[in-house]
């Protein structure tokens, strides 16, 4: 009989540690452990994971965080919906539609993700063969165009730009490319222009301009309000002079910045703890983790985010004079 009754509490004290390690971080001894969802090993996000978990682990007391790989926005909202991952790396947009169960989100249940901080930017890239007559969006209508693969966020974000300009795929020679791809075509002829989001300079398109004259097509100022008045996640950009070869004036752009997000229950303390690390006392370790992190300032971090602040994010960007 005392052998049973010691059995029972051995499982139900089992039982009351598996509720508790399903709603919390997961705990190793003394240290809370964190996982970090990032995106595939070959882009920037995963370096920036690494070196996420690097800081966190130097400079927050008892916590120990890792990065792994994913399939990158939707897949870690789902992993910080199931409680098998605490922070992750997101597209805004992808984030803002889960947040307010929008577009692709639409019909589901709003998911409880809250946002820390944002880091570089991708911009959408319009470009045209010099010897076209393209000087502007409109002037897409009839000419061949170049979009990223069906289904990617290049793609959408390029379709939601067009729309706002009265344009749709059927007004224009849509061709579904990737950024190698297009670059090519336009080298041979074979396109008039291209968008694609992709971060400045791009490799492939760096080496179009390097023998062949093209252009960048700006976003002008007041469609660019209108443009972030609608779409929220997105964000203004400049494409430098001279990030790409024989372009040497500014070119005004949409980008979008990638977020770190985590779940709203996330402990206060500890969200507080990784801003301030991350995005002030050790940002420069953080910018030495990818060429894309040189040009990462706090202020700019506070930027671009499309879902509500985690409240101990919030916490620290009003204490730096970034949040009202």
């Amino acid at each position: 009989m005392g052998k049973k009754i010691a059995s029972q509490m051995i499982i139900s004290l089992f039982m009351v540690c598996l509720l508790f390690v399903g709603n919390n971080p997961a705990i190793a001894g003394d240290k809370v452990l964190l996982s970090i969802a990032t995106a595939s090993t070959g882009g920037s996000w995963y370096p920036a994971g690494g070196a996420i978990a690097s800081i966190i682990n130097k400079y927050v007391p008892g916590v120990e965080a890792s990065a792994h790989p994913s399939a990158a926005s939707r897949e870690n909202i789902r992993l910080i919906e199931k409680k098998k991952t605490d922070l992750g790396m997101v597209m805004p947009d992808v984030a803002y539609f889960a947040q307010t169960g929008t577009d692709i989100y639409k019909g589901k249940t709003p998911s409880k993700i809250t946002g820390l901080f944002s880091f570089w930017g991708i911009d959408l890239l319009i470009i045209a063969r010099a010897n076209s007559d393209i000087y502007k969006i409109e002037d897409l209508r009839g000419k061949k165009v170049g979009f990223g693969p069906p289904g990617s966020g290049s793609e959408a974000m390029s379709k939601r730009i067009l729309g706002e300009y009265g344009i749709t795929y059927k007004d224009l020679k849509a061709q579904f490319l990737s950024a190698p791809e297009q670059a090519r075509a336009l080298k041979d002829n074979s396109l008039d222009a291209a968008m694609y989001t992709i971060g400045t300079p791009a490799a492939a398109f760096v080496d179009l301009c390097t023998l062949n004259k093209c252009r960048l097509i700006p976003i002008e100022k007041e469609m660019m309000g209108k443009l972030l008045k609608k779409f929220p996640y997105y964000s203004e950009s400049v494409i430098p002079a001279n990030a790409y070869p024989q372009i040497t004036t500014d070119t005004p752009a949409l980008k979008w910045l990638g977020l770190i997000v985590v779940s709203e229950d996330m402990d206060t303390d500890l969200a507080y703890n990784i801003v301030k690390n991350i995005s002030k006392d050790h940002l420069d370790e953080f910018k030495q983790c990818h060429a894309k992190a040189k040009g990462l300032t706090t202020e700019g971090m506070s930027k671009g985010m499309s879902i509500p602040w985690h409240p101990g994010a919030a916490k620290f960007w009003k204490e730096v004079g970034l949040l009202k």
